[in-house]
Order: structure tokens, then sequence, then C-alpha cells
């Protein structure tokens, strides 16, 4: 059986909306804008994670923002691979009678963006900081590597072994962790022809910039902004980011775009004019 729980906010225009039924993720909806903005958090994150974003965009946008599966309010019932998420986030879209939706999405939250990509429902796609490219090899990275298998192959305690955020997870969620980030998304990028903002922080260590431009070199349809920080940028800049989203939603949209259109975005101080921090880079697609 189906249990629907609303709960209404003290803020206008937001529900919380739980499904308690299996495998259905937990998520809020905030707005009452007929264009829908889906908004996928990072791993370790939630449906809270984009809230200062949110309080921003719901005055014109119906934003549903989803706890995926052993985050938040959504439980970890199952080992799940990357295409599990991308379902889970469709039974929203089904559940809320969405037909078309633009994506916004941070870190593990673009995995699953790139893997909706070719949905019908979908856009367009923003992609802050995400993950999904194949890493750069470092003696670092082989080292930990090499010493799990060691300590695999001669039978010796390996429970030390992986970052305090791995070692914390469930056994379910340990399994779905190493199943999405060995899951490499490269080739996929020559496929997607949705219009595609990327947004970095030219000091991300988790995500470095080097993924953001073979994400912009794969994707046709993209362009790029370098904001200052790290992982977490859009949320240091969080008035700029909006500013940036609604001047590429409104060329999505309308046709209208004061950044520039298609591939490319033009540079100079009028961005200021727009709520856009100046001092952010601004990457064309070379010709």
């Amino acid at each position: 059986m189906l249990y629907v729980y609303f709960m209404h906010s003290h803020i206008a225009g937001v529900f919380h909306i739980m499904w308690d039924m299996d495998d259905c993720l937990h998520y809020k909806v905030f707005g009452r804008g007929e264009k829908a903005l889906l908004f996928l958090h990072g791993w370790g994150g939630n449906s809270s994670s984009f809230a200062p974003l949110v309080n921003i965009l719901k005055d014109t946008y119906y934003c549903i923002c989803p706890d995926f599966y052993g985050h938040g309010e959504t439980p970890c019932n199952a080992v799940y691979d990357l295409h599990d998420f991308t379902l889970g986030v469709g039974r929203v879209l089904e559940r809320e009678g969405i037909s078309r939706a633009s994506i916004v999405a941070h870190s593990f939250g673009g995995r699953v963006a790139l893997d909706m990509a070719s949905d019908p429902r979908v856009n367009a796609l923003v992609i802050m900081a995400g993950a999904g490219m194949k890493p750069r090899p470092s003696v670092k990275k082989f080292a930990r590597a090499l010493d799990y298998r060691v300590k695999k192959l001669i039978g010796a305690d390996t429970s030390r072994c992986g970052s305090p955020d791995y070692k914390a997870l469930s056994p379910q969620m340990k399994a779905t962790f190493v199943n999405v980030v060995n899951t490499r998304q490269n080739g996929v990028l020559g496929r997607i022809n949705k219009p595609t903002l990327l947004i970095w922080g030219k000091d991300d260590s988790d995500t470095p910039l080097y993924m953001a431009h073979k994400m912009h070199k794969g994707i046709s349809a993209s362009r790029l902004i370098i904001l200052s920080g790290g992982h977490f940028c859009y949320l240091d800049h969080a008035f700029e980011v909006t500013g940036y989203i609604r001047n590429f939603l409104n060329g999505v949209y309308y046709g209208v775009d004061s950044g520039g259109s298609g591939r490319h975005i033009g540079r100079g101080d009028g961005n200021a004019r727009n709520g856009v921090d100046p001092a952010c880079g601004i990457q064309d697609k070379p010709q």
C-alpha cells in the first residue's frame, strides 16, 4: 500500500512529501512556477543541500529536491548502481506529473544528471563540480589501492582501509558506493545534445578542474563557468550562481540569454549587472 504524507511548511509554496513505498525517493517541493527544476545533491548530501539556491529560484520555478538512496530520509534497502538512482529520480518526475524539467546537480548528482541526459523529459543540465569523469592516476591513489589489495590477498584486516566517510557506511551503502565510483561516464559525453551549463570551483580538489574541461570538451552544447573556491563553490557564490542559472535557462526556454547562446558565452563586465561576479572566469569553447 502507498501512503502519501503532505506536511505544509510555514514557507509559502513548500510541501514535504514522503512516499511510503519501497524504492521510492523522499523529496521536497518548493515554489509554484510553471517550469520545473530538479535538484540532485552530492554524495553525503540531502534534499536541503541546495537550500540557498532554491530559496532564490523558487519564486519563478517549481523546485523538486529528492533524497537519494541512503541519504536524508530515503533508506538504503538494497545495493544500487548508478542507473538505479536514475530510475528513482525518474519515478519522482512521474509522481509529480512532470513532463519537462531542467536538472541542477552537484558532485554525485552530476553522475545521475549525465545518465538522465537522454531522457526526453530533460530540457537542460546545470552540473556543478560534477563527478563521473575518469580520474587521473596518482601515487596516493595507487598506494591506497595496492594496500587494500595486498591485505585482502593475504587475509589481513581491511576494515581500516578507505576514507572515514566510506568506513562509516553500512555494508549495502559501501557496495553501492563502489558501484557508483567505478562507473566512468567519459564515453557518454559525445551523445549529450542538451544545453549544458558547467559551474566549477577553480580550487576543487574532489572533482578537479581538469574534469570540468573534459566535460566541456565532450558535451557539444556546453559552456563552463569557473568560480573562486572549491567543491562547494555554489554555496559560496549562491547569488552569482542563481544569476547564471536564470540567464542560462532563459536561453533554453525563451531564447533570451544575456550571457550568450548555444556553445558560447560572452565575456565582459555586463555580467555584473545580472547579479554575477565579474571576476568569474567564463570559458568559451574553441571555434
